[in-house]
């Protein structure tokens, strides 16, 4: 699992960059559209063509890394909020019941404390990992 003080400073998210790998895709698209011809002796064809799919992936890559950096942590404290209700109505429920729990309700209440325990230590990573802008110190 990542630590934060694992992660490399270079994780934040930069939407020029976003933008330049659209752009050098649309790029190579269009070279290997209107230098078909020229494309056709060797492997030049079949390099342009890797390049284009290694730039495409990358260029996802980013799209995926914006989507985390504006929702990621959201998304995940808002799932913790749900887990902890889960798990406060299964131990409500088990504690009016006056019966020990069954061995079920004890593995879903083990499986929901141990939920709740992996988000928390996301939470910090993805909020470091994918966060917008570097961190400016205030000035007085």
């Amino acid at each position: 699992m990542l630590q934060p003080e694992n992660l490399n400073d270079n994780a934040i998210i930069a939407v020029p960059e976003m933008n330049e790998a659209e752009e050098l895709c649309i790029s190579l698209k269009r070279l290997l559209v209107r230098s078909e011809k020229e494309l056709v002796s060797g492997d030049a064809r079949a390099h342009v063509e890797k390049l284009e799919r290694w730039v495409e992936s990358y260029r996802r890559g980013l799209s995926a890394a914006q989507k985390i950096s504006d929702n990621g942590t959201d998304i995940l404290k808002k799932t913790r909020d749900q887990l902890v209700l889960s798990l406060e109505e299964l131990s409500r429920i088990e504690d009016e019941g006056g019966n020990p729990a069954s061995r079920e309700q004890g593995a879903e209440l083990e499986e929901l404390t141990a939920a709740i325990r992996r988000i928390d230590s996301l939470i910090p990573v993805v909020e470091q990992s994918f966060q917008t802008a570097p961190s400016q110190p205030e000035h007085a």
